[in-house]
């Protein structure tokens, strides 16, 4: 049977995300209504992190929680994704209680900007049985917010394969237990999924690289942090402008 999963959270920062994160949070609440079909017994929940947030984020992530208490709201001010990350697993850890046992938790990580799969959680569960500590998954930007030459640019970057070496923390998750091992998300402004990575591996933990679990994010060229998916988009806009 392999290991086994006794509950997952997905963690979900958010700066000024009023026009994307209700589409993020139906497809998470499809997820883990498709993961609640398949696995029962398994606990699920999900915690927007609302950081520094000037629009209607806070509104937006308050009537879905009236609608499925699964999800539940942080509000914070860090100004930093690492520690917007890091204070949501932290949530979800002491929601679960003090007695629960890491080794059977799995914090999922996405963003308010963008939407995952039916079956992501139950993908997550499937790699965690056989072996897996941490998953990486891929990522598309969302054809309809980028120019058709640019995607087909990110086509021809982008290697969406098995074993492949992308880190997004949108399409990401990881063990608790090796989680909390390593010290967790830094707060660190950008690359914070790239750090905990490379602790993770250098510490023996198995990160599973796969393109079996895509999830769809927002095609923007200006993004909501610095370093981010946005600007690698950017650069590829860059690239096709200084081609022509």
């Amino acid at each position: 049977m392999g290991r086994q999963l006794a509950a997952m959270a997905v963690i979900i920062p958010a700066h000024d995300e009023e026009e994307r994160l209700g589409r993020c949070l139906d497809s998470v609440r499809a997820a883990m209504d498709r993961l609640a079909r398949a696995r029962p017994q398994l606990q699920v929940r999900a915690i927007v992190v609302a950081d520094s947030c000037t629009d209607r984020t806070v509104q937006v992530a308050q009537r879905q929680i009236s609608a499925d208490r699964r999800i539940s709201l942080l509000q914070a001010s860090f100004g930093n994704v690492g520690a917007s990350r890091a204070a949501g697993a932290r949530h979800a850890l002491d929601d679960l209680g003090a007695d629960a046992d890491p080794s059977a938790i799995w914090l999922a990580s996405t963003d308010a900007d963008t939407c995952v799969a039916q079956d992501w959680l139950e993908g997550f569960a499937c790699l965690h049985a056989r072996g897996a500590d941490a998953v990486a998954g891929t990522v598309e930007p969302d054809r309809g917010e980028l120019d058709e030459h640019i995607f087909a640019l990110w086509e021809q970057a982008y290697q969406p394969i098995e074993g492949h070496g992308h880190i997004h923390g949108a399409n990401f998750g990881v063990c608790a237990a090796a989680y909390l091992d390593v010290g967790g998300f830094e707060p660190l402004a950008a690359r914070e999924d790239v750090a905990l990575v490379e602790a993770l591996r250098r510490a023996g933990y198995r990160v599973q690289a796969t393109a079996r679990l895509q999830a769809i994010t927002s095609g923007r060229l200006r993004g909501r942090l610095r370093e981010g998916f946005a600007d690698y988009l950017a650069a590829l806009d860059h690239r096709m402008l200084h081609a022509r």
